[in-house]
């Protein structure tokens, strides 16, 4: 596999909480080589099955959300802009950004209106404009935009994934769609390996709000277990040290608390260092801002992990992550996998 170009392929999808049908197709015809058979539900989640063929075998689920961050369109103005409300977005870094607008009839690329500093007040330039301030400029006049325009339209941020120096890669999207390659690349280590516990791969949707769709997804599947796994956050120049932040390049961030349940996080650290996986460790009492958080209380319970890969600039359309996590955490995934005999 290579990594860069099946990480760019899944960022270039769009599929913002609540649409993320067109970034399932690709995530579909990318695990189908390596499971029995894929399914994708009505919520546009992913689901791959790998049975190991043994009778009342155990089953471990693999998560990670497929869905970004995104904005919705709120009004279609007379003059051609539109106003929009964003999701999971610090409307700091929106204007002037480019973004993209998915209509009906296809995505539109528009900008988001921003005074220049010429002719901006006194002290503009210090303060954060609210995202209910702004707009988007479609380049178009209100008859146009209310033809190809309406309210309730996703957009996306615009922009592809791209390297930096030292196997660092930047672009959208990374959260959480680095994850899934993750595992996909965890799966691609497996090979035909045998296996004691039957494989549930989800790729799960609407996360950003709230997790629905991987909750959906454990009632229908049932997992014994599950380990989440998505991205925290990476040390940057103005991280302070009470942020509880990871190393870019560390390896795997294993959490330890309810969420992450300290038995199987006990066990996954056991197989990192029995292979030499480079990985580190953080505390998590409560909710881990993951899918384990919905995964974990449907029916009886489900024993649930946190795994996740360091990420810088969470949230943003400059996420950056390094490819060497990338690997470490699908080696960890394929060796817990290889050893697990669906008892903790």
């Amino acid at each position: 596999m290579e990594l860069m170009e099946t990480i760019a392929r899944l960022t270039a999808a769009n599929g913002v909480s609540g649409d993320e049908f067109s970034v399932s197709a690709v995530a579909a015809q990318l695990l189908e080589p390596y499971v029995d058979r894929v399914e994708t539900d009505h919520l546009g989640n992913v689901i791959g099955y790998r049975s190991c063929g043994k009778p009342g075998a155990k089953k471990l689920m693999l998560d990670a959300h497929l869905d970004q961050i995104g904005f919705v369109i709120t009004e279609v103005m007379e003059e051609g802009f539109c106003r929009f409300i964003g999701m999971g977005v610090d409307q700091r870094m929106l204007l002037g950004s480019e973004l993209t607008v998915l209509t009906r009839s296809g995505p539109i690329t528009a900008v988001v209106s921003c005074i220049p500093p010429h002719l901006q007040n006194p002290g503009d330039n210090k303060k954060s404009v609210p995202i209910e301030e702004m707009v988007l400029d479609l380049g178009m006049s209100g008859e146009q935009a209310r033809q190809l325009v309406r309210v309730g339209d996703y957009a996306a941020f615009s922009g592809e994934t791209f390297a930096l120096q030292n196997d660092l890669i930047c672009g959208r999207s990374m959260d959480d769609r680095a994850c899934f390659v993750c595992i996909l690349y965890a799966l691609e280590q497996l090979g035909s390996a045998p296996l004691d516990v039957d494989l549930i791969i989800l790729g799960s949707t609407k996360e950003e709000v709230g997790g629905h769709g991987a909750k959906a997804r454990t009632y229908v599947d049932r997992p014994d277990y599950a380990i989440a796994i998505d991205v925290c956050h990476a040390k940057t120049g103005d991280s302070k040290p009470d942020d509880r932040v990871s190393d870019l390049g560390g390896g795997p961030v294993v959490a330890f608390g309810s969420n992450s349940i300290p038995l199987f996080a006990r066990r996954l650290v056991e197989v990192a260092r029995a292979k030499e996986i480079p990985h580190q460790l953080e505390a998590v009492p409560a909710h881990s801002g993951t899918n384990a958080w919905a995964i974990q209380t449907v029916e009886s319970g489900v024993c649930t992990a946190v795994v996740s890969l360091p990420l810088k600039y969470m949230h943003s359309p400059v996420e950056v992550i390094k490819l060497s996590d990338v690997r470490q955490v699908g080696r960890l995934l394929c060796e817990f996998v290889k050893q697990f005999d669906g008892n903790l």
